[in-house]
């Protein structure tokens, strides 16, 4: 089930990156996205937070921790992800902790749940460590998921169902 769930957001995220990053017409992006030869995407950002933000992502989620590093011309960084590992998030924080820009409401990660059952336990899990939701931005996410926002404010939503693009 977990390799379905990663499948689902792998395509999901891939679309969105690939839709928002590309202005060419519907037929062009076709043929440009069955010509994609990358095997893997990473989406990084830095974090002042990153203790914080990796057990948000790992704890409160349950995204596996794949790699991380210390000291690295003055960066620390964590990359987790879902077990394949074709994709994953990567979050640094620079020994200097400058300022960050702020994220929008509208800055999203959507984890989408195959079953009823699996998304009631992914929110117990996340509010276990006592994250309550937040109002959505946008109102088609109500009553259909729940969003909850990391320690940076970035959201994450938490899906009950699955994202069929057909």
């Amino acid at each position: 089930m977990k390799q379905k769930t990663s499948s689902i957001i792998a395509t999901a995220i891939a679309m969105i990156f690939i839709t928002s990053c590309n202005n060419q017409t519907n037929s062009e992006s076709t043929k440009n996205q069955k010509e994609m030869k990358a095997v893997q995407f990473r989406i990084a950002r830095p974090t002042n937070n990153l203790a914080q933000v990796v057990r948000f992502y790992h704890e409160g989620l349950g995204l596996n921790i794949l790699g991380e590093f210390k000291g690295h011309a003055g960066y620390d960084g964590v990359m987790m992800g879902m077990p394949d590992k074709t994709y994953h998030l990567e979050f640094t924080q620079h020994i200097n902790k400058e300022p960050l820009p702020n994220p929008t409401k509208e800055n999203l990660i959507v984890l989408y749940y195959d079953t009823p059952e699996e998304y009631k336990k992914a929110n117990e899990q996340i509010q276990k460590l006592g994250i309550i939701p937040v109002e959505p931005e946008n109102p088609y996410w109500k009553g259909k998921s729940e969003t909850y926002e990391d320690p940076d404010q970035w959201r994450v939503i938490l899906f009950n169902g699955t994202y069929n693009p057909e």
